[in-house]
């Protein structure tokens, strides 16, 4: 094989989207691109964290602290071990800008101040959404986080009054997670969830939504529909340190207060031609490529057509990486076609295409042994939940997406 310079992807985010679709990209594409053209490739993995954050453990790492629970962060660069130095290379740092015509992304490493530049031939941004408290997601460093979540449970343990603002899925497994703690606190507690909607899981059925408020309501925890936090200050660390001003001009005094509303989406750094009205990134659903930037992909929670769903970081993998290989082959269409197959050289080229899952499918735990789901639009039994979920919030599946296991296979 001739020697040439290698083709450079580049993946931004080390979540779960990013990690799953960079190995997916060297276990079969990439390796496949190079039989076929003769030409060599090196990936990048770009992440402002050193380590891998489980956030579904953030509900139940927040509350509690036993040593028995798996630690919800890993490193990245372990997942990727079996790949030479000629294949990959992870950087920890965070991206800050693109130079689209000379097609270069600046990262600012968290341990030097000194912007990085790396060149791409194809970049695929898989940065995710940030929440509104560091407990749910990296912001940096996964240290940082880590001591939230160790700070949380300390200011926890003492209070007798909490807040929790959110009535979706980290909202509500979060007041589960704090009710089946109640009984291992010492003294009496008083938990209010608010909604900020006329009920919680306002994207779930309506009964699915009752069910999950009764689970709550037994374990002593207090629902509020239809308010918003409007302020929270902090004035102090200890008893009746947050005052809290609410959408009904209400006002409020508690010890401990948890955010758990919405999210934004991590794309600061890009041009703002590829980004929606919300901060999304334009991309078209079924190729996963970015409106009118050649060369250029995004899967996960940071696209226009996500619901924000673990399928929607998951499945995309192979349909995103068969319009890279299309792509890559479409630059050199006489070695394409010298290296294709006979079954593609009669029935054509098979190239995948996402489709998003038209119907709900989501867990939600609320507490330790069960919860609430619809599978396919059709609701789930609680008891399905707590073996499926509410047990160990899945944190047995991080090391396997770590490893890239699911992506063994073409």
């Amino acid at each position: 094989m001739a020697e040439t310079a290698p083709r450079k992807i580049v993946v931004v985010g080390g979540g779960v989207a990013g990690i799953s679709l960079a190995h997916y990209l060297l276990r079969h594409t990439l390796p496949a691109l190079t039989e076929r053209l003769g030409q060599s490739y090196h990936l990048t993995l770009v992440s402002p964290s050193s380590h891998f954050y489980w956030k579904l453990s953030a509900p139940r790492a927040l509350a509690d602290s036993d040593p028995n629970d798996t630690e919800p962060f890993v490193a990245i660069a372990d997942g990727f071990q079996e790949y030479s130095a000629l294949q990959f290379t992870f950087i920890q740092a965070e991206a800050t800008s693109i130079d689209e015509k000379a097609r270069i992304i600046h990262l600012q490493s968290p341990k030097i101040n000194e912007n990085t530049p790396v060149e791409y031939d194809a970049l695929v941004i898989a940065t995710g959404t940030s929440s509104h408290s560091p407990l749910f997601c990296l912001k940096g460093p996964h240290i940082q986080t880590k001591q939230e979540l160790q700070h949380m449970q300390d200011r926890l343990r003492d209070a007798e009054s909490i807040l929790v603002a959110g009535g979706g899925p980290t909202g509500v497994e979060t007041a589960g997670e704090l009710g089946a703690m109640s009984n291992r606190w010492s003294g009496p507690k008083s938990i209010t969830i608010l909604s900020g909607n006329d009920r919680l899981l306002s994207h779930a059925s309506p009964g699915t939504s009752a069910t999950a408020e009764t689970m709550l309501g037994q374990m002593g925890i207090v629902v509020n529909h239809g308010l918003r936090v409007t302020s929270a200050i902090q004035r102090e660390q200890g008893p009746k340190s947050w005052d809290i001003t609410l959408s009904d001009q209400s006002t409020r005094t508690v010890d401990v207060y948890i955010d758990a509303t919405g999210c934004a989406p991590n794309t600061a750094f890009l041009p703002s031609a590829w980004l929606d009205t919300k901060g999304f990134v334009k991309t078209e659903q079924s190729s996963l490529r970015v409106d009118d930037a050649a060369g250029v992909y995004a899967l996960g929670s940071v696209t226009s057509f996500t619901n924000g769903s673990f399928f929607d970081a998951v499945e995309p993998v192979r349909p995103l990486a068969d319009s890279i290989r299309d792509d890559e082959l479409a630059i050199n269409p006489e070695a394409s076609c010298r290296g294709q197959s006979w079954w593609e050289s009669i029935f054509g080229r098979r190239t995948r295409a996402y489709r998003q899952k038209g119907s709900l499918t989501q867990f939600v735990a609320v507490g330790r042994d069960g919860g609430v789901g619809e599978l396919g639009g059709w609701r789930v039994p609680s008891a399905l939940v707590g073996k499926a979920k509410a047990r160990t919030l899945m944190v047995e599946k991080m090391s396997p997406i770590m490893h890239g296991q699911d992506f063994r296979r073409p």
